[in-house]
């Protein structure tokens, strides 16, 4: 009885240790081959923006943005409007037997990646912008600097 008292106890703390994950939304992009602004950004349902700079920013490192209650409700509107859960997954390169969605493959260009985990959920868009002529890059193309715009990444990432 004292053994199954501990281990019990023992589970609901392993419980406790590891909550499920908070809401939240990231934008990340990569470099290229030269400057592209190479960043991260997450923002929390509770209104915590963090910010990571990685290279050639206007701020490089992590920093906590000023916080902002409605950003990540703008921001699963926004989503919404977009149809960002119809997306595909990964507008890029494909692994073998796997069919593109480009009609023309670029290298050496960025990628942006957003992601967003909601309610148990969690789609993620990775975009290399090599990738061009598929469904919807326009729209793709246009959520993610609204994002950025909603986001008031200009300041930190720079233009």
């Amino acid at each position: 009885m004292k053994y199954a008292v501990f281990l019990l106890s023992f589970i609901s703390i392993g419980l406790m240790a590891n909550p499920s994950p908070a809401d939240a939304f990231s934008m990340e992009t990569t470099t290229c081959f030269g400057t592209c602004p190479a960043y991260r950004v997450d923002v929390f349902s509770d209104g915590v923006i963090v910010y990571r700079g990685d290279a050639h920013t206007k701020l490089v490192g992590t920093y906590r943005l000023p916080s902002n209650p409605d950003l990540f409700q703008r921001i699963l509107r926004l989503l919404d409007e977009n149809s960002f859960q119809k997306f595909r997954d990964d507008y890029g390169w494909v692994g073998e037997g796997e069919e593109s969605p480009c009609s023309e493959e670029w290298t050496d260009h960025p990628s942006t990646v957003l992601s967003l985990q909601f309610a148990s959920n969690i789609k993620t868009v990775h975009h290399y912008h090599g990738c061009k002529g598929f469904d919807r890059e326009e729209e793709l193309e246009a959520l993610e600097k609204t994002l950025f715009e909603l986001i008031d990444l200009r300041d930190y990432v720079g233009t």
